[in-house]
This record gives structure tokens, C-alpha cells and sequence, in this order.
């Protein structure tokens, strides 16, 4: 069987358009080149497609059910043109994109609703990672862009750019007997349980910001963010997650009279040097910098 596509398009033009002369008006082609292709094409599939008595043809009940797999096809095809055409254009066929999980979804959402409309051509996938996870991604060539909030500056093998900076508090519920107590030194938190993220290859937070005893390591920040909640723990969280609560007094900002980090932390974007970028990807890494900046 030699299916051909333009047997398809005469087909289902032929149903639209009620005749094989209106049919061939839309095609710009003769009324005989529209008959002879749907004859063909009924020889191929073994069916008749159109009952012919008529003044005009009618399709038979298999050319009903046919008629939906064809339309399916064509759009397939022309679903392969645009596609083909956007690359040759210096689209992206895929992006791969590393998000640290600690960084907002919001921003990210608003991106990808976008990106969704510019490019639709584009596969894109996401994953996430926490703290060295990202940069490893990088370098094996797992995903294309990092976004991460790492502890050190990116590896040199890596082209980086630094984004803005991230503000966390040292937080614990408003029912943990930490909250009621003042000015404490790190001394005071060793007692008590610490929540500490890490990453899947062991990377947790400097040891200077380990006050536990006996600190949990976690990879998931809304995992912590909860336990936090519910007074299993105290832990360093960013700002954004933890603002409206601390307002409402629901969680609880620890007061300590020493510091042995800062409040802020970068955020960067990565990428590995000598890969060619589309304009999609292109266009994607202009709008990491621009949201997170603003």
C-alpha cells in the first residue's frame, strides 16, 4: 500500500466541500485529478469511501469512520511541517531546564505560561534539585540551563551569571518553646532539632549553621517548611515562604545575639560553555534574568 497524502487531502475535501469538482476548486486542481486520487485511495484501503448513485457522492459508513483518521493524519502532517519549519528557523526541537526546589514557582510559572505561547513548538522538561544537584545536572549534561542557590560560587567549567539574591530567617513554630525564648546563642539551639536541606548527592548547609545535636537532613524545602510547622523543628527558610506566617505569628522569627551567616543568599543562572542556542532557549534565558531581577 502506497498511502499518499494527497489522496487524503482530496478525500476529505471532497466531504467538506459536498463534490469532487467544488473539491478540486480548493485544491486548484481538475474535477478528473480529485476523482482518480480518492479512486486510488479507496483501491488502497480496500474500501469503497463514496456511495456514487447519487447526483452527488455520499460516503459510506466506512468512509465515516475513515474520514476521522484522516483528518487526524493531516493534522499530523501539518503539525510536522510547522515543527520542522520552526527549527529551521533556529527554534529549539527541546530544553531541558534544572530548577533548585528551594527557588519561588512562581516566577517560573508565569515564564513557562508564556513560553507555552511563543513557542509551541518546543518540548520542554523540567526538573528539580537541591543545592549541588543542579550543577551536577549542568556538567553531565542532563539538563541544558540551571537555575540554582548554591552554597559556592558555580564551578568555573560553567558559564554562570548571577540573577539576584535570596533573604531567609531562622524560623520555628509559635508553639515551640524556642519562640519564647530571647536572644539565644547558637549554644541554645544545640538541644533542639535543626531541619537541614541536602541534596541527592549529601550536600547539606556549611556545618558553621549546624547548632543541632541531632539535625534531620531533607531534601524537599516544603517537607521542612511543614515539620517546621508543626513544631518538630527550627530551620533556616526563605523569606518569601515564611513572611505571611511570621505576620500572622503562626511561626516565629528566633532572635539570636550572633550571626554566623548572611541573611542573603544568589541565585544564578548556569550553562555549559560551547553549545549553540536557539532562540527559544535564548529567549528563555532573558526571561529567567529579567523576572528574578524585577
Amino acid at each position: 500500500m502506497n498511502l499518499s497524502i494527497d489522496h487524503l487531502e482530496a478525500f476529505v475535501a471532497a466531504v467538506e466541500c459536498g463534490s469532487f469538482s467544488a473539491a478540486g476548486r480548493r485544491l486548484g486542481k481538475v474535477q478528473s485529478a480529485v476523482s482518480s486520487a480518492v479512486a486510488n485511495l479507496e483501491i488502497d484501503v480496500g474500501v469503497s469511501l463514496f456511495d456514487r448513485t447519487g447526483k452527488y457522492p455520499k460516503l459510506t459508513l466506512e468512509g465515516e469512520a475513515l474520514l476521522r483518521e484522516a483528518r487526524h493524519i493531516l493534522a499530523g502532517c501539518n503539525d510536522f511541517i510547522k515543527r520542522a519549519y520552526s527549527f529551521g528557523e533556529g527554534g529549539d526541537a527541546r530544553i531541558r531546564l534544572g530548577i533548585d526546589e528551594i527557588v519561588p514557582s512562581d516566577f517560573l510559572l508565569e515564564i513557562l505560561q508564556d513560553f507555552d505561547l511563543k513557542f509551541p513548538q518546543t518540548e520542554l522538561e523540567v526538573l528539580y534539585g537541591s543545592l549541588k544537584d543542579i550543577e551536577i545536572m549542568v556538567q553531565e549534561d542532563r539538563v541544558d540551563l540551571g537555575v540554582l542557590v548554591p552554597l559556592a560560587i558555580p564551578a568555573q567549567s560553567l558559564q554562570s551569571k548571577l540573577l539576584t539574591h535570596m533573604s531567609f530567617q531562622l524560623v520555628v513554630s509559635a508553639d515551640h518553646p524556642l519562640a519564647r525564648k530571647k536572644n539565644m546563642s547558637s549554644a541554645d539551639l544545640a538541644a533542639w532539632r535543626q531541619l537541614l536541606v541536602t541534596s541527592r548527592g549529601g550536600e547539606h548547609e556549611p556545618e558553621e549553621v549546624i547548632y543541632s545535636k541531632s539535625p534531620w537532613m531533607i531534601e524537599s524545602t516544603s517537607v521542612i517548611l511543614e515539620l517546621v510547622r508543626r513544631g518538630v523543628g527550627y530551620s533556616y527558610l526563605p523569606d518569601f515562604l515564611v513572611e505571611k506566617e511570621v505576620e500572622a505569628g503562626t511561626l516565629t522569627v528566633i532572635s539570636m545575639n550572633e550571626e554566623s551567616i548572611p541573611h542573603h543568599f544568589p541565585i544564578y543562572l548556569i550553562w555549559p560553555y560551547g553549545k549553540t542556542y536557539g532562540n527559544s532557549q535564548q529567549w528563555l534565558m532573558e526571561r529567567l534574568s529579567v523576572i528574578l531581577k524585577g
